[in-house]
Order: C-alpha cells, then structure tokens, then sequence
C-alpha cells in the first residue's frame, strides 16, 4: 500500500488507521498515516471501513430466479428480517453456475457485510471449487457466507428436510391407495432434488410400489415444463390406460412433483387434455408456496417455512464474531421432518 510505503509503518497499521480497524493504532502512528494520505490525496474506501468497523449497511441475497414463488418466498424472509435490523438488502440473479460465480465476485467487489446464497445447486458445476474459493477469501477478510439449503462447503446453512419430506409424500401416495406415481424431477445435478427423489423412492419402494423406469422425468422445477412434460406423455399415450401406457398398459394414477410449480404445470397440462386433477389422476407438490392453496383443486404438498428460512439466514449473518465463527459448517435445520399439507388435488383411492 502507498500510503503505508510513505508513512513508513505496516500495510497492517495503515489499514486500521484508515479504515477504522478495532485494533487501537498509537498516536504517532496514526499521526503519519494521516499526513502521508493528506499528501498522496489518499480517499478511504468506505466499504472496506464499514467491513472493517463490521457496520456495512447492507447483506447481499443471491437466488437463481426472483420471479419463483420459492424463492420469492425465501427474498421476502431475507429483506423482512434485515429491514427489521436496519440493514438494507441487494438482490442478484444468477441462473447457472457461471453467473452464480460473476454476482458473487461483484458482491464481494461491494463488501457487504455479508451474503446470502440461495440457490438451486448443480452439483455437478465445474465452478464449485473456483466459488469456494472466492467464498473463503471474502470470510478471511471479516465477510460472513450463510446458504440457504446445504451445498456441503466451509461455512453455515439454513436447511429444511428435502428428504424427509419426500417420504412423508411416499407415504401419503401409498396410504391413500396410489400404486402407479410419475415423479417430475428437478434437473439431475440438483442437490435437493435428488435427496426429495429418494425420499419418494424410499418410502414407495417400502410399500410395495415398483415405480416404472419410464415414469420418472426431469420436470426442471419449472412450471413451464412440468406442463411440457406431462403435454408429452398424453401425447405419448403413456399417462392414460391404453396399449403402450405406463405400468404395462395401466396408466398412472397421479403425478408427483418435487417442487409445487411443476405440479402446477402439470395440473394446466391434465386440463388442456380434458382430464380434471384430482378425480382422474392426484397430483403432489413440494414446498408449499403461497399460491398452492389458490390453485384448483389446491395442491397438496410438503410445507417449507420459506420466510422462516430467509430471516434465520439474515439472524446468523448477524450473529457476533465469536458466535458465527463457532458456526463453522453447521446445518441450522427448520423443518427436519416438514409437514405434509394435505389438500384437494390428492383424495384418498
């Protein structure tokens, strides 16, 4: 650093002398800080004294897309509990990994006084070790990282059952006399659809039901296409009894949705085919949206406390520096055994 070359003491003093540091800095040292950024005409960062002070103004929230009712659900959580603190929030996208990785490098560009992460992990993304590391750069330097949903790196998370809640759905499916599930999935690399997959599997497989290896489709947690999705398998006259159905010729009997916007798709694709929801063939969601009770018949599904989930992530952003330290990779679970919403678009067989 220039001005600590000229003031002729460390980049260490110089830095808490300028931005602010906790660590007292002696009277004549600072004295030459100030002169030697008075000649320089050395201009503080704010940011970094804010970091420094551990007063920055604002978190940083990053999901993968604003406008789904799941994460929408998660921002509300997120900005409610912060503005209640006096802090304020900025909002980024990130679609993938490559964005994922380009927001959190101008997050942390911003010094934030810390960032939340929420979004749908591709565990298979060749970026995760470049983001990690960016992540632990940003945490040695006094950042705070909390995840919302576990991605099984160095720092805390905010996490909920998925795969708890996908046997509790199982169990329903098989309890209430449904033998013949499609199950819409999220793409294969997401984390927490693969753990609500095998939740299903699991709780299936115990009671008997041997799922058809052509009734399993990647929904993409989208509405979009879980409504493609099912589209094409009436098309495909799989879904209905018939010569080529699904489960030698029996059809299915409901549709399971590992997030609630496919199932809502699907419910939009059984209509525009002349098939009514919940009388012909019951569908199932995950995550309990807003709007999951509004739609017709209301949907079924596992509860997740989404608000609940962005205020805890905002409470252990500001934690003290010893208590979030002590944090480490711990998995701050609400929900460990969600609950299971029943409604009208699964009647009992």
């Amino acid at each position: 650093m220039d001005v600590a070359r000229e003031a002729g003491v460390s980049i260490a003093t110089a830095s808490r002398a300028l931005n602010g540091g906790t660590r007292k800095v002696r009277k004549d040292s600072y004295a030459k800080v100030a002169e030697a950024a008075r000649r320089l005409d050395y201009r503080p960062n704010a940011f970094a004294q804010a970091v420094a002070k551990g007063t920055s103004s604002n978190i940083a929230l990053l999901v993968s897309d604003i406008s789904d009712p799941y994460f929408a659900g998660v921002s509300q959580g997120v900005v409610k509990a912060a503005s209640e603190r006096g802090v304020d929030v900025s909002i980024g996208v990130a679609s993938d990994g490559a964005e994922e990785l380009e927001r959190i490098r101008g997050f942390i560009a911003s010094r934030p006084r810390g960032i939340v992460i929420s979004e749908s992990e591709n565990v298979n993304d060749n970026l995760r070790q470049e983001l990690e590391q960016e992540l632990k750069r940003y945490a040695d330097a006094g950042g705070r990282v909390v995840f919302i949903l576990d991605r099984d790196m160095p720092f805390p998370a905010v996490d909920v059952g998925n795969e708890e809640g996908g046997y509790a759905i199982g169990r329903l499916l098989a309890d209430a006399g449904y033998r013949r599930p499609v199950i819409l999935k999220g793409n294969d690399g997401y984390r927490s659809s693969g753990q609500r997959y095998r939740g299903v599997v699991k709780a299936l497989s115990e009671s008997g039901v041997d799922i058809d290896p052509r009734a399993v489709a990647n929904g993409g947690f989208r509405r979009e296409t879980g409504f493609a999705v099912v589209s094409q398998m009436i098309r495909d006259r799989l879904l209905l009894p018939g010569e080529g159905a699904l489960y030698d010729g029996s059809g299915a009997d409901c549709i399971v949705a590992l997030n609630d916007v496919m199932a809502i798709g699907a419910m939009t694709a059984l209509r525009t085919a002349g098939l009514e929801p919940g009388r012909q063939i019951g569908v199932t969601g995950f995550g309990d949206i807003p709007y999951a009770v509004d739609v017709y018949p209301a949907l079924t599904t596992v509860h997740l406390p989404l608000q609940g989930m962005g205020a805890a992530a905002v409470e252990n952003i500001l934690l003290g520096d010893d208590e979030y330290r002590g944090l480490g990779h711990r998995l701050i679970f609400l929900h460990a055994k969600p609950d299971v919403i029943l409604r009208d678009s699964l009647p009992r067989r």
